[in-house]
């Protein structure tokens, strides 16, 4: 039955659709400013408490000009970043590392134009000057290192690093909520000089945490936390009221802004007379925003993915870094970042879109530009509340997975990294991090070993197909040819592992019985100078044992290290297939021991006994036609019909196949006294590879009609050929399996 049109349905339907993305837009949007708002009263208390540390003392007249500048690099930055960031949202700040480098760069200038015979406001202004240098400089650098994709570069971060950096955080956090909430910092023995009005805010916010923490374990909405900071905000407000501690001076709340100084670099630059002396002394610190923009960025990426479990695009993140910096230095804005607790605080607040970075950026703008003292309307509980709280769920998330995973070695080392990050500052806590990171792994690595397997001659054959009796032989005499894969980067800790492998395997055989050690280096990336060293070991062992050292498959630049180093005594040390190599070297071995087998006559007697003895070589001959080769020529091309079959009497053939990029692989090598060509015979296929001559040589072929007649006149002569070719292909499967067998090990 056909369905008819039902215009006031679909009409409804539509109208029905739209109120739906209506609604859900208009809940979007109330969620992300929501977010936004709570993460950008952090984001302000955190600024405040920079701005005292970059100007103190005699140049405290500074800080509304900093405070106004890290508001204006927050908020145009803020909106670049929130925009276009791989790992929305995200709300963005003063950087904490590059933070602390700021203030070295503070001290350091007043410390050369103080006393120079500058005042304070000459000292503050050339400060300021260099902040914005920085700014632009660590914006230009983060956005060439992403438009160039150096990003896969800086993948080098380990789990423990950034469980160290989180945990950190976290601690941080509390300490920072501490600080917020006695107004001083915490000293060696901090409850000496507590009050008791210190440990009622202290104790305010461990409530403040505990309700946070409760509402985000019963609690699955989205809005629950911004609803649970707002009723917390209405509600401390309305008791500090109802005790008359509403009031600046009793403390309970963070005190005023004042009147916030915009500054203009464009305007400063040209009043300003920044020395030679000035800048060389402040070229350390410069380098250093730098270099700690750079690490701490990747880091904290990191430790965002972490936490979210989603994968980020670095190189996109260091361009969007890179010109929200650039656009806020000429508008007097210092360099912000990722500010990983904050984002993560638009997570729990109930962010559903990257407008919530936005709107924190925009609430940073407009105390810029009003002077509105958003965090000096909040109650000093519900600020160290949430910072507490963020402080908890970086301490406990972070650490908690390597703990319910056992694995403790990444917990130790988190741990040891987070006490570094607080004793010694971020940056000296990642680099050592990465220090140490990297020596667990070469030691690990190390213990790997980089010989992927080992195999004899006896399971591993090259890709020559040689008489049964000579593959016979060297099957017996297999253990004369030692092969080893290698893998991975040889270096100092893995290269004295390879020859006390080689020479340990060596001293289990009888002395003697090695004649060719072969290693093949096709799955090694590179090689340091002490891997040569060891390599060169191998080869004077060799030397001495009287064991010819043949190395196969080796990059041009590992090659030409190894010759340099004298490691190719023989003419033929260094091929560039492992198939090669061993042929050769199983060559060498059949000449040594005289097994060879001669042309002429002991074909016949060759194929006698594959036949076996009822069989009359001439009634068999009367089958096929010989064909003699004088030179190098094609017998079967690759694509053409198999309807003949040859038997090698002298000579060798040569097998070669084209790939899908057109390029010729040679894949096999027949010595005489075989047979080539069965496989596309009984299959009636076309021919898979192309097969010539490799000098002169003599074939006995039988075509197709010929097989069809003689199994129907001497169906006895027939029946034994069949036989003779199914032990052929027995034969061949016995080896494959072998070889098979011994990549597997």
């Amino acid at each position: 039955m056909t369905e008819q049109a039902h215009p006031q349905t679909d009409a409804a339907l539509n109208s029905g659709n739209l109120l739906y993305w209506v609604d859900l837009l208009r809940q979007a949007g109330l969620r992300d400013a929501a977010a936004g708002f709570v993460a950008s009263v952090v984001l302000i208390a955190n600024i405040i408490s920079f701005g005292a540390l970059m100007f103190h003392g005699e140049l405290s007249a500074g800080i509304p000009i900093a405070i106004w500048s890290m508001l204006v690099g927050g908020c145009i930055g803020g909106f670049v970043i929130s925009l276009a960031t791989s790992l929305p949202p995200i709300a963005t700040g003063i950087d904490s590392p590059t933070g602390a480098v700021l203030v070295l760069l503070s001290a350091s200038v007043s410390n050369v134009v103080i006393p120079a015979g500058g005042t304070p406001a000459d000292a503050i202004q050339t400060t300021m000057v260099l902040f914005t240098a920085a700014t632009l400089l660590s914006g230009l650098t983060l956005y060439l290192f992403g438009a160039l994709r150096w990003g896969e570069y800086f993948r080098f971060v380990p789990y423990s690093v950034v469980a160290g950096f989180l945990a950190a955080t976290g601690l941080f956090l509390f300490l920072g909520g501490a600080r917020i909430a006695i107004g001083r910092s915490l000293t060696a023995n901090p409850f000496t000089q507590w009050t008791l009005i210190d440990a009622a805010k202290i104790g305010a916010g461990v409530a403040a945490l505990l309700i946070l923490l409760a509402v985000r374990r019963w609690i699955k909405s989205g809005l629950a936390l911004p609803v649970a900071l707002l009723a917390m905000w209405l509600c401390s407000a309305a008791a500090l009221h109802v005790l008359g501690a509403s009031e600046a001076h009793h403390g309970w709340y963070l005190p005023a802004l004042g009147s916030l100084a915009a500054w203009s670099p464009f305007t400063e630059w040209h009043s300003t007379h920044v020395t030679r002396s000035e800048v060389l002394a402040a070229l350390p610190e410069l380098i250093a925003v730098v270099l700690v923009a750079v690490v701490s960025l990747v880091t904290k990426v990191a430790s965002l993915e972490l936490a979210r479990q989603v994968p980020a695009d670095l190189n996109q993140e260091f361009r969007c870094h890179g010109i929200g910096n650039m656009i806020a230095a000429p508008f007097g804005g210092l360099a912000s970042s990722l500010q990983t607790g904050t984002s993560r605080l638009l997570d729990h607040a109930g962010s559903m879109t990257r407008a919530s970075g936005a709107v924190a950026a925009a609430v940073l703008g407009l105390v810029a530009v009003t002077n509105f003292n958003l965090a000096g309307i909040v109650p000093l509980p519900v600020i160290v509340g949430l910072v507490f709280y963020l402080g908890y769920t970086f301490i406990v998330d972070t650490l908690w997975r390597p703990f319910e995973q056992r694995a403790w070695l990444d917990l130790s080392l988190a741990l040891i990294i987070m006490s570094v990050c607080v004793l010694y500052g971020y940056l000296v806590g990642v680099l050592a991090g990465i220090v140490c990171a990297c020596v667990l792994f070469a030691v690990s690595y190390s213990r790997r070993g980089v010989v992927r397997r080992h195999a004899t001659r006896a399971t591993f054959a090259s890709y020559v197909t040689r008489p049964p009796e000579l593959s016979k032989y060297l099957q017996e005499a297999g253990a004369k040819i030692q092969i080893y894969w290698l893998s991975g980067h040889i270096f100092f800790g893995s290269a004295e592992s390879l020859f006390e492998r080689v020479r340990g395997d060596i001293a289990k055989l009888p002395p003697g019985e090695p004649k060719y050690l072969v290693l093949d280096f096709e799955m090694v990336s590179g090689a340091d100078t002490s891997a040569i060293l060891s390599i060169t070991k191998i080869r004077d062992f060799c030397l001495k044992h009287k064991i010819v050292f043949v190395c196969a498959s080796a990059t041009p630049s590992i090659e030409a290290a190894l010759q340099r180093s004298g490691c190719f005594k023989h003419p033929k040390g260094a091929f560039a297939d492992l198939n090669v190599a061993v042929a050769w070297c199983e060559d060498q071995l059949l000449a040594s021991a005289d097994v060879s087998p001669s042309a002429g006559e002991e074909f016949e007697s060759w194929l006698k006994q594959q036949l076996g003895s009822q069989v009359s070589l001439p009634d068999l001959f009367a089958y096929l036609e010989i064909k003699s080769i004088e030179g190098s020529e094609v017998i079967y091309r690759q694509g053409d019909p198999a309807d003949t079959m040859d038997i090698v009497a002298e000579g060798a053939l040569v097998v070669d196949v084209a790939n899908e990029h057109g390029e010729t692989v040679r894949v096999r090598r027949i010595d005489t006294h075989s047979v080539v060509g069965e496989m596309g015979f009984f299959r009636r296929a076309a021919r898979s590879a192309t097969v010539s001559s490799d000098g002169p040589a003599k074939l006995f072929t039988l075509s197709r009609a010929n097989f069809d007649r003689m199994r129907q006149e001497r169906p006895d002569l027939a029946y034994a050929y069949d036989d003779f070719i199914v032990s052929t292909m027995a034969d061949r499967v016995d080896i494959a399996n072998r070889s098979l067998t011994a990549l597997r090990r």
